[in-house]
């Protein structure tokens, strides 16, 4: 086994001595021992010849220690395609897998042969999305010109950190099958550096939180849409969207004020039957009371569920779930965002998301003076460090409340 390199001659030159300024590396091994084959191996593309020799060194090394992968020309948008076709998971996880590969990683970097990927190229891709990333409907990408509305990837908005650590998530597990699968000798997505989940989530929670007023005028827009009791509830009490969707009747005791949520839908079947999983964590199960006009506002539901259910007769789908469709099928999570962007559209305010609801919950509740201890619990938090962290913009007004207070004491007030 051998290794060399060589002047790569490219189409740039450098400016000043016009000579050729790229290199690249071959090396030889050992011939195949089934069938005696002689194997080579090779990159080109470095700018200098030491970045060309360093990386011989370590392709050689990998040879040395049994754990060199011989190198691939696929590109990386067939591989992703070729691993999206194959992977079994959940319809939702493998909806979400399509969107960020499909829309998002593919039409940036699909051109890249997947042994050239690094993480300068996965980094570029972070970057571009939280500038440009964000679809406008009906546009179908943000990766390339939409050609149906004349406009260019320079146009859209960028993607929120929270969003954008989604895509980081599918590229990631794509390339980790890789490696285990010795296509490639590293996961260079492992290497990239997309928004830190405490950047994601505090920044989404301090951006996608509407006022008491704001929050007020939509409560009074939706009070007589058929999904106005889900926005009360969820405004009231800070519960996950797929929470409320998987919240069931013998869950919720009326006299007593008080909700218990002991499981998540997270998906439907086609047929629109809502599927039940328990809840993710132990904090995820927990048991709160909720205020009398959302007790009464339960109680108004139940009462018109139970008129649809008696006039719709055998075509009523029997049902556990507290918020139902008109024929008694659970609500398909997706739609229920969509219902309330459109719903929020309507009464002249910015759509922050099911999510966002959670998060304005959370801000009035600390704003109010609810300990943080007693809204992680409500809120299915593990821990009060979490609450801590992503609401920590709820109590930017404390230090100077804290300052004045003590010098009251101190000094009289």
């Amino acid at each position: 086994m051998n290794g060399s390199t060589d002047r790569y001659r490219v189409k740039t030159k450098h400016p000043d001595t016009g000579k050729y300024i790229r290199w690249r590396v071959r090396w030889e091994l050992s011939p195949d021992p089934g069938t005696g084959d002689r194997r080579q191996g090779s990159k080109s593309g470095f700018a200098t010849r030491r970045e060309a020799d360093a990386y011989l060194a370590d392709v050689l090394g990998e040879v040395n220690a049994g754990t060199y992968v011989a190198p691939s020309r696929q590109r990386l948008g067939d591989y992703l395609t070729d691993w999206l076709d194959g992977i079994r998971v959940r319809p939702t996880t493998h909806d979400n897998y399509r969107t960020a590969l499909l829309v998002h990683a593919v039409p940036r970097l699909g051109g890249v042969p997947l042994e050239d990927l690094t993480a300068e190229h996965v980094n570029a891709l972070y970057r571009d999305l939280e500038h440009h990333g964000k679809r406008a409907r009906p546009r179908r990408t943000a990766g390339v010109t939409c050609k149906r509305h004349g406009c260019a990837p320079e146009h859209h908005d960028g993607l929120a950190a929270k969003s954008v650590r989604h895509v980081h998530g599918a590229p990631h597990k794509a390339l980790q099958d890789a490696l285990e699968r010795g296509h490639v000798g590293r996961n260079v997505v492992a290497l990239a550096d997309p928004p830190t989940a405490k950047d994601a989530k505090s920044r989404r929670s301090r951006e996608d939180v509407w006022t008491l007023d704001q929050l007020r005028t939509f409560l009074a827009a939706t009070q007589a849409h058929r999904l106005g009791p889900v926005w009360q509830f969820v405004a009231t009490t800070g519960v996950r969207r797929a929470e409320v969707v998987g919240l069931r009747w013998k869950d919720v005791d009326l006299e007593a004020g008080r909700v218990t949520i002991a499981q998540t839908v997270t998906e439907t079947s086609r047929d629109g039957l809502a599927v039940q999983d328990r809840a993710k964590t132990a904090a995820g199960e927990r048991s709160f009371h909720v205020d009398p006009r959302t007790v009464a506002s339960l109680r108004t539901w139940r009462t018109m569920q139970a008129r649809e259910r008696l006039a719709l007769g055998p075509a009523w789908t029997t049902s556990p779930l507290v918020f139902t469709r008109e024929d008694g099928h659970g609500h398909r999570p997706k739609r229920l965002s969509s219902a309330f962007t459109e719903a929020a559209q309507h009464a002249g305010l910015d759509s922050i998301g099911v999510h966002g609801l959670r998060h304005s919950y959370a801000t009035a509740a600390l704003r109010a003076g609810v300990s943080p201890e007693v809204v992680s619990k409500r809120l299915g938090h593990a821990d009060v460090t979490v609450t801590l962290g992503i609401y920590a913009h709820a109590f930017d007004n404390d230090d100077q409340v804290a300052a004045n207070r003590v010098a009251d004491a101190i000094y009289g007030a």
